[in-house]
């Protein structure tokens, strides 16, 4: 099964703000919603762990992500190949930046998940769904993180978030904000 995600959004970050983060794995891998972990590797490219789950059936998945293009502050995308209870996928995702004027920058995303394998054919059509759940998580994550949370941003895939689980994921993003801000 596969997939096409993509949309924009506008954050009241620089591009060169912007780019720091998603640029970089260890900045931009804990803005995924079901993240565990991760471990940088030698060759540049870093293993996620995340959690995972397709009903009741739960587990952990990896994904070796690979900052394939970084065109600073314009651009960066990436490679992600990963194993997830039985099944594998091919990910490519990728983030064009743009000034927006007065210190702000549009966002513009996209990518390709392809999925196959013994998840596929137990869990069917539950799959995409959930993908495009989680993708619309991540991308209000990073939007989050990238200071955008004075603006309303138009997210095609997303549903809208409510109540607790949004509080929550302003509250995460203000952390990891932080974090990241810390170690500049």
């Amino acid at each position: 099964m596969a997939f096409n995600f993509d949309g924009e959004f506008t954050v009241a970050t620089t591009q060169e703000e912007a780019f720091a983060i998603l640029s970089q794995t260890e900045k931009f891998a804990p803005l995924l919603p079901t993240y565990k972990s991760h471990e940088l590797k030698d060759d540049g490219s870093a293993d996620v762990m995340l959690n995972v789950g397709v009903g009741k059936v739960r587990g952990t998945g990896t994904v070796n992500l690979v900052l394939t293009e970084a065109s600073e502050p314009d651009r960066a995308r990436y490679l992600g190949k990963g194993k997830v209870m039985g099944g594998v996928f091919n990910l490519v995702a990728g983030f064009d930046l743009e000034d927006a004027g007065d210190g702000a920058t549009l966002v513009k995303w996209d990518g390709e998940l392809v999925m196959f394998g013994k998840l596929m054919a137990m869990a069917g059509g539950m799959i995409k769904p959930i993908a495009k759940k989680d993708i619309a998580t991540l991308i209000e994550a990073i939007r989050i993180a990238l200071g955008g949370e004075e603006e309303v941003a138009p997210v095609e895939a997303a549903e809208p978030a409510v109540g607790w689980f949004k509080a929550l994921m302003i509250k995460l993003a203000s952390i990891v904000r932080g974090i990241l801000r810390i170690g500049k």
